[in-house]
């Protein structure tokens, strides 16, 4: 949220998120779902969050290369999506 906040909300997060000149870099590593094999590499990837929907999914954020806005949604647990670990 505070990364999002600093870059003028969730509309116009993706670009400079996944632009190699700032700090987060988000990597488009492509998408693993439960059900299906990986894809949407180096077009698309997925995070998680640490905030939970639920007893089955957790919300989760995307982002690609074409559509520079970040979005959210819920996702099943079983799915194999990026993560970003801070330091305290």
């Amino acid at each position: 949220t505070t990364l999002f906040g600093f870059y003028s909300g969730y509309a116009l997060a993706g670009k400079p998120l996944q632009d190699f000149t700032t700090v987060f870099n988000a990597l488009r590593s492509g998408v693993a779902y439960w059900n299906s094999g990986g894809s949407f590499i180096d077009f698309a990837t997925i995070f998680w969050s640490s905030t939970s929907w639920g007893q089955f999914k957790i919300l989760s954020y995307g982002m690609n290369s074409y559509n520079y806005s970040v979005s959210w949604y819920p996702a099943s647990r079983a799915n194999a999506f990026a993560v970003r670990c801070l330091r305290d």
